[in-house]
């Protein structure tokens, strides 16, 4: 009989398979997969932590950029400059998907942006939000920028809701397109890890240990912190991810040079500190760090060492992704 890695139920003899980095970041080639998660912990995951971290990060969003259909919704705030001719820069909110071929493109979603005068920023609000509450924050004279859609129809049916919120509204003029000569605009991703997407970042280097290391080590109660707090957000996200400032690989560091476009998942012990510790870098964008353990009360062994790039697109030899 064994036990769920992460609510310690006993197993049936049947469960779903638990991917150690969810299908929508990837198909993979030998098909990386645990059958020692249950079936509650399983789906709970799938939908309270695997879903917000498609749709609120920018690992999310970089899956889009490789051609994984789908879209990124509007909760990554992004600026967008210039916006006008007169270069002024606007921190709009943005949603990116990709079409029917895996081509990405963005779009602008419906919303106004108001300001109280030229030397305050706007401040954005999406069109379902819009309110007689929000529309009051600003005195008369403050100016408004009512943007997005992608059809005449969409902004005639925003313009038609800001009007029954801000009746005393008056119309000023079209805004320009942007300036540039293809007329691209640059988008600045600005974003910030909330509790949600530490845990779910938490559990992909959780899986690999496990897939690495086996059941008996991941349910040593060393490990129990993390545990809760990966499936029952337990003790706080404060110091449980952190950003390296190097790559993973090594080679990328000697060489200034990118080897992989590939997922990078390490784990490590280290005997003298008692440390297990987790690296991910899904598409080998942004390198965490993951402190999985700082007191293992078991042996650790220099062999448990192991370091697999998948996602392959040149150099390196690995897991493949089928699409």
């Amino acid at each position: 009989m064994s036990n769920c890695i992460y609510c310690r139920c006993e197993l049936p003899a049947v469960v779903p398979k638990e991917h150690v980095i969810p299908q929508n970041f990837g198909k993979f080639k030998p098909d990386l997969t645990l059958t020692c998660v249950c079936k509650e912990c399983n789906h709970y995951f799938g939908s309270k932590l695997e879903w917000p971290m498609l749709r609120q990060s920018v690992e999310g969003m970089r899956r889009l950029q490789f051609g994984f259909k789908g879209k990124m919704a509007a909760f990554i705030p992004t600026a967008l400059s210039p916006f006008l001719a007169k270069r002024i820069s606007m921190q709009a909110r943005t949603a990116l998907r990709t079409d029917d071929k895996g081509i990405e493109h963005t779009t602008i979603i419906p919303q106004v942006g108001g300001r109280r005068s030229k030397d305050n920023a706007f401040e954005w609000c999406l069109e379902q939000d819009l309110t007689v509450e929000w529309a009051d924050k600003f005195p008369k004279g403050s100016e408004f920028h009512i943007i997005g859609g992608e059809n005449d129809a969409n902004s005639e049916r925003l313009m038609k809701k800001w009007l029954s919120v801000c009746p005393t509204f008056q119309y000023g003029g079209q805004l320009e397109r942007p300036s540039t000569e293809d007329g691209r605009v640059m988008t600045h991703v600005d974003h910030q890890h909330n509790p949600t997407t530490i845990r779910c970042l938490c559990k992909f280097a959780f899986n690999y240990m496990a897939l690495i290391k086996g059941l008996d080590f991941v349910l040593s109660h060393s490990f129990d912190s993390l545990r809760a707090f990966i499936r029952y957000d337990q003790g706080g996200a404060e110091s449980k991810v952190f950003i390296k400032q190097k790559p993973i690989i090594a080679q990328e560091i000697i060489r200034a040079e990118r080897w992989t476009d590939g997922h990078i998942l390490t784990i490590e012990g280290r005997s003298k500190d008692r440390i297990v510790e987790g690296q991910v870098a899904l598409f080998n964008s942004i390198p965490y760090q993951i402190p999985l353990c700082r007191d293992y009360r078991g042996e650790l062994s220099r062999g448990m060492v192991r370091q697999r790039p998948s996602l392959q697109h040149r150099r390196l030899d690995g897991i493949r992704i089928e699409g």
